[in-house]
């Protein structure tokens, strides 16, 4: 009877050592703190109107056209010009974090990005992952 408990263990002992061995040597993933999925992308525009300071005109201008029968004008640099608004274009790229978070971006140039890519956040910028 005894050696037939010490047959059952041996015969069991290469099963249980492997056993051990098999969740030690899965590979662990690294986790990224600023890795996420792009929910949104949208261009914002914003209207920019230059400052008037009448109190401190800057000389005389003139403003000929070239084309067309608007007549000439002539006048203060305070005034004239002042009508022209300078549009500024920015891309919002919302991204939602691996941890739940989300964080907003704001670029200065169009991006190739769509909703569902997966991005890393690296200096400021989300830059497209390939895992």
């Amino acid at each position: 009877m005894r050696n037939a408990l010490t047959l059952l263990l041996m015969a069991a002992l290469p099963a249980f050592a492997q056993a051990q061995a098999g969740p030690a040597t899965v590979p662990v993933q690294k986790s990224c703190a600023d890795c996420g999925v792009v929910r949104s992308v949208r261009l914002v525009t914003k209207e920019v109107r230059p400052a008037a300071d009448a109190a401190k005109p800057s000389g005389l201008v003139a403003s000929i056209p070239l084309k067309g029968s608007e007549p000439p004008k002539l006048g203060s640099s305070a005034r004239l010009g002042k009508d022209q608004v300078t549009v500024i274009e920015n891309w919002e790229v919302t991204v939602r974090l691996d941890d739940g978070r989300f964080r907003v971006v704001m670029l200065d140039e169009p991006t190739d990005l769509r909703e569902g890519d997966k991005v890393r956040i690296e200096q400021g910028r989300p830059v497209r992952r390939t895992d």
